[in-house]
């Protein structure tokens, strides 16, 4: 067994732990393991390229200005930046091992007009996704449009996706080497699915349901197909949610 995968799954059981006996922000936790994660890989892959660390601070701002969808008051970007520093941090290190070993993609390059695919499929398993989420919610419909809703989708688009997710594929593929055996396959794509989904706080059987409905699509799209298409779907996915059940 490699050693990164007794790592990752070290960190798990201590995120588990943590969540059983006490009672502190899951949500911290998983950004601090998570920063550790992108720490390593910086030290060893180096930064990426000025393009992707522009792309990378667009991605923190964002992350954290997200905030002010919840609550329009200046002091709330401080609490933000506990996304948006983990998603800085993990951007810059998703990208460093993403130009240097080539195995994701920020944006899939297999043939033409991959960024019109790419939002199509986004659009499609968003909308597929937002209608499963509406019904297991048992909400009524309440639509209340706002820009403050959609500001405040790009924090699970981006930050969950990019420190959360997209940083355990990272991790596993700079550390695996030139190919991945069984369990270091499941290994990664268990870290890409379920701690995010644990996180959410919920019972042990509404987290597996979520995680298989939810994470593991995400999960999916990000190692298959591409990172943006991710983000966009899980985007769409929470701007529904806002707009038609509420924050």
């Amino acid at each position: 067994m490699k050693k990164y995968c007794i790592i990752l799954w070290i960190l798990f059981l201590i995120l588990i732990a943590i969540r059983i006996l006490l009672k502190v922000p899951y949500w911290f936790v998983l950004s601090i393991e998570t920063c550790a994660l992108a720490v390593v890989l910086l030290i060893k892959a180096g930064m990426p390229s000025k393009k992707y660390v522009l792309l990378s601070v667009i991605f923190a701002v964002l992350s954290t200005a997200a905030y002010l969808g919840y609550q329009k008051n200046p002091w709330i970007l401080l609490y933000g930046l506990s996304a948006g520093i983990p998603t800085l941090l993990c951007s810059f290190a998703v990208f460093s091992v993403m130009e240097k070993r080539g195995e994701f993609a920020l944006v899939s390059s297999k043939g033409k007009c991959q960024l019109v695919i790419t939002i199509l499929i986004s659009i499609a398993v968003g909308a597929v996704l937002s209608v499963i989420n509406f019904f297991l919610s048992g909400r009524e419909a309440s639509f209340d449009f706002s820009f403050w809703k959609l500001l405040l989708c790009l924090n699970p688009a981006i930050y969950e996706e990019m420190a959360c997710r997209a940083i355990f594929m990272a991790f596993c593929i700079w550390f695996a080497g030139d190919e991945m055996n069984l369990f270091q396959k499941f290994t990664m794509y268990f870290m890409m699915c379920v701690p995010h989904t644990v996180v959410h706080g919920y019972p042990l059987v509404q987290t597996i349901v979520l995680c298989i409905l939810f994470g593991l699509p995400f999960t999916i799209l990000q190692k298959k197909r591409d990172i943006t298409s991710a983000m966009l779907s899980h985007g769409i996915v929470d701007a529904v949610r806002f707009v038609v059940m509420g924050v």
